[in-house]
């Protein structure tokens, strides 16, 4: 074919996309709509032969019955004879713009793993409804999931090997029908098939989208064969979140039994898994103390946790309680702190106001007249709230002790002077005079207590 070539009277090639061993893919225009479509052909040789015919066939059933975001749509199917080729067989699909995930993986190595469990919850998706379908796709690989630039979204294509639910994982020739790098271990074996084992082979997806290549690599074809049926799988990176791992390495499960009940199941574990990376630094630097927990209660979040909330079902719950549990305990650790620190300061407070009231009730108790002890008791507040006043005071002292020791055994005046007086303007040289004196030698009130006595 060529460009420019027409096909059904309709359909115009225009650009060739991709080339394979059973045919080529174009990018085209259907002439009587307007609109920019894909279109598959069988190469010549295949559409002559009925095996490919009837697979090409059955792949343009598939697509039809599957209505999803997920799966590239079908638009027509038909064959035709040219004079140049012979019989052709084309499929006319819904163009998606963007690469495929092979392609992405190829420049940039390894990708976060949010976007991965973004692919994967979108796969998933996809995969539900041709299981619901009784549908195993049988060849998910990356190459086979296309990436739309526009929105991110992952879509499924090539449904040419699909098979029916409960079909064997070989050919009646004993041909595995699948890439073998990606091929469950179901597959390999001869088994029935599943909805499982379209779930490994996209987490097989998610390891090497994580890690760079796919778990089973060898030389050998009988070496990755074993290492599907007997091995577990290479380590997971240290950095990977635990709820991303959790996805990863439950779909790899040898037992079919063993991996997720569903597809939908594990498009909920994968958005789960998604929340738990949106706290957890998967490119770039740590964030802020708190701001893990936080994260749970953002709008950002809680568009995520919505989708996931709305597809239902407990299985993907546990990652997030997992991740969450130390930070809800650092939080109660904190609060106990706070509880005590303030625990602490009141039983202070209660032992300091405690002392003063027992140094005040042993300062009455100690003279038997009230008016020299209150005169004390009053002067020394401004002494422990003023401490100034000891230096504005050293020259008065000098000049007015002797005025007192003449002064005060013969008048009672240093209760009416206003000792409690608080204000340092005050020149009045009595008003000073307490404050600057030592309790236990000069002080006034001894010598009043024994004028009462």
């Amino acid at each position: 074919m060529q460009s420019g070539t027409s096909v059904a009277g309709r359909y115009r090639l225009d650009e060739r996309l991709a080339a394979g061993g059973m045919g080529e893919v174009w990018k085209g225009t259907d002439t009587r709509l307007g609109r920019t479509v894909a279109i598959k052909i069988l190469h010549a040789g295949l559409s002559n032969s009925d095996k490919f015919r009837a697979r090409f066939q059955l792949e343009a059933r598939a697509v039809a019955a599957l209505q999803s975001p997920g799966i590239v749509a079908l638009y027509d199917y038909g064959e035709e004879t040219t004079d140049e080729d012979g019989l052709v067989s084309y499929l006319v699909m819904e163009l998606v713009r963007g690469r495929s995930l092979a392609e992405i993986l190829k420049d940039r190595g390894t990708l976060p793993p949010a976007e991965v469990m973004q692919f994967v919850a979108a796969a998933a998706d996809a995969l539900e409804t041709a299981h619901r379908h009784d549908i195993i796709h049988r060849d998910i690989k990356p190459a086979n999931l296309l990436v739309d630039e526009e929105t991110g979204a992952a879509k499924i294509v090539d449904f040419g090997i699909s098979a029916a639910r409960g079909a064997s994982g070989l050919t009646e020739t004993g041909t595995v029908m699948g890439t073998l790098a990606y091929a469950s271990p179901e597959q390999l074996n001869g088994a029935e098939l599943t909805g499982a084992s379209d779930l490994y082979s996209l987490g097989i997806v998610a390891y090497e989208a994580l890690m760079g290549r796919p778990p089973f690599v060898s030389d050998t074809p009988v070496a990755v064969m074993n290492g599907h049926m007997t091995q577990a799988p290479p380590p997971l990176s240290r950095d990977i979140p635990p709820g991303v791992a959790q996805v990863v390495l439950q779909s790899l499960q040898k037992d079919p039994k063993a991996r997720y009940a569903s597809a939908a199941d594990m498009a909920r574990s994968a958005r789960e898994g998604r929340v738990i990376t949106g706290s957890i630094p998967v490119a770039g630097g740590t964030p802020p103390d708190g701001d893990q927990t936080q994260y749970f209660g953002s709008d950002q979040t809680a568009l995520i946790g919505g989708m996931a909330a709305g597809a239902g079902g407990d299985t993907a719950a546990q990652p997030t309680s997992q991740l969450g549990q130390p930070e809800d305990k650092k939080r109660t650790g904190l609060w106990f702190i706070v509880i005590g620190v303030i625990l602490a300061l009141a039983l202070i407070g209660g032992l300091i106001w405690w002392i003063n009231a027992n140094n005040d009730a042993g300062q009455i108790e100690d003279g038997d007249s009230p008016t020299p002890s209150a005169s004390v008791s009053e002067s020394e507040e401004p002494t422990s709230e003023e401490p100034s006043t000891e230096d504005e005071t050293d020259d008065d002292y000098d000049r007015t002790s002797d005025e007192e020791t003449s002064e005060q055994p013969t008048s009672e005046e240093p209760s009416s002077e206003d000792p409690t007086s608080e204000e340092p303007t005050t020149e009045e040289p009595t008003s000073e005079e307490p404050t600057t004196e030592e309790p236990t030698t000069e002080e006034p009130t001894t010598e009043a207590g024994t004028d009462g006595v």
